[in-house]
């Protein structure tokens, strides 16, 4: 997609609004992006942007039960729903190409006029600790919070959980939710993208009608983050499950703007992005130790870490971080041939533009972008940037960043008589 293939306009209200025309798609997409998430909580609100997801769909002033709310979408084929995460939260409708006007007045009656019933937000509870239940049964989900909360602590917007826990959830009200949603659901932090076949003049009136009318009024949003990183190295969370969960972790800092960023994402190609990376061929097809296993950048707004994870059964845990730990080192000292950086940019380049061939994941990708970073790289302005990554590249930002002090490690699953001297010994290789 190139410079002129979508176009960014801003309503009175300060909203901003992306079109994008796919004129060979039977489907349109409009996405929300809200400035909203764990970032901006605190003990007293955790999980609140979250919750409040949820209770969007719960009802309104037109459609007051969830059956109603969701039959507008669901009666013409059409699908919606949403997500947070720790910077921002998403709703989504998606719809067949005749049914355009539906589409913004589904998303704008949810965000807009919701009802909050008292019913539904105790109803709302339960399914929410039952979600809590279900990620603590799912080690390969839960390792992540770990991570978070073990590298930042609960204090730092990173450390504290998208779903919040029992305690914050249990004191959510009625009068909680609608203070939220007024400090953060203002038409200046909200990003609106429409992408599919449809006419731009009509999209462009849908617009205005159902978000360009809500007044904008002052942003309450303030980061609650309270960098508390840990002095910890190693964290070991013990568990009867039958594998060990792994996350290897660098503290780099490079955020979404970083000019390093594409750097680091071409280097996660290169260990594990498919069979034949060097990593990745190493640990599953060598070494036969792991069936769930990934390298990978992970960038925020002001920050990121870049991380190694995967599943392993407790007696080959060892000889996979070895393993790891003697691929980083060799980056630090190797320059990577010519040919396997070309093949490691070529995988990259083609994730960013598989990922994105339909209207749903196009129309969230400019949503996510222009939230969380203030702009908009198209497709193949990325793949430009990623062209460009060299050798010395490679190389530079392996030195730079894979160092001992901003290295962290946690384990979760069966370790019993395992201790974290156990594991500190791979760190004197790095």
């Amino acid at each position: 997609m190139n410079k002129k293939s979508y176009s960014l306009h801003k309503l009175k209200n300060g909203l901003v609004v992306i079109f994008q025309n796919m004129p060979s798609a039977y489907s349109v997409s409009a996405y929300l992006a809200v400035g909203a998430g764990s970032r901006y909580e605190n003990k007293q609100t955790r999980g609140m942007a979250h919750f409040l997801e949820h209770m969007l769909f719960e009802g309104t002033e037109r459609f007051p039960t969830s059956m109603e709310v969701n039959r507008q979408i669901e009666e013409i084929g059409g699908k919606s729903g949403a997500w947070t995460d720790k910077e921002h939260v998403i709703y989504y409708a998606k719809v067949n190409k005749n049914h355009l006007e539906i589409l913004f007045d589904h998303l704008s009656e949810i965000i807009f006029r919701s009802t909050f019933e008292k019913a539904a937000i105790e109803k709302e509870k339960g399914i929410v600790f039952e979600e809590l239940k279900r990620k603590k049964d799912n080690p390969e989900f839960e390792i992540w919070d770990l991570w978070s909360e073990f590298v930042w602590g609960k204090n730092h917007f990173l450390g504290n959980s998208i779903l919040g826990d029992r305690d914050s959830i249990k004191s959510i009200t009625r009068e909680k939710l609608v203070k939220y949603l007024k400090d953060f659901y203002q038409p200046s932090n909200m990003v609106l993208t429409v992408v599919g076949d449809f006419s731009l003049p009509q999209a462009k009136n849908f617009a205005n009608r159902y978000f360009g009318r809500i007044p904008n009024k002052s942003l309450v949003r303030k980061d609650s983050s309270v960098a508390q990183i840990t002095s910890e190295k190693v964290r070991l969370v013990s568990s009867d499950n039958q594998q060990v969960q792994m996350v290897l972790g660098f503290l780099t800092e490079v955020s979404l703007v970083d000019k390093d960023r594409f750097i680091m994402e071409v280097l996660a190609s290169f260990l594990t992005g498919g069979v034949s990376s060097r990593l990745f061929h190493r640990i599953v097809y060598e070494l036969g130790i792991s069936y769930y296993f990934g390298a990978g950048n992970w960038s925020f707004s002001d920050t990121g870490f870049f991380y190694v994870n995967g599943g392993f059964s407790s007696e080959n845990i060892d000889k996979a971080i070895a393993s790891i730990v003697e691929e980083i080192r060799r980056l630090k000292k190797e320059e990577v041939s010519k040919k396997e950086l070309f093949e490691a940019k070529e995988k990259a380049k083609a994730m960013v533009y598989f990922m994105h061939e339909t209207t749903d994941t196009l129309a969230e990708f400019y949503a996510r972008q222009q939230i969380l970073e203030g702009r908009v790289l198209t497709l193949d302005e990325i793949a430009g940037k990623i062209t460009e990554v060299s050798v010395a590249d490679i190389i530079g930002v392996a030195r730079k960043y894979f160092v001992r002090d901003k290295l962290h490690l946690i384990l979760r699953g069966p370790l019993k008589g395992r201790s974290e001297q156990d594991f500190k010994k791979y760190f004197k290789l790095v």
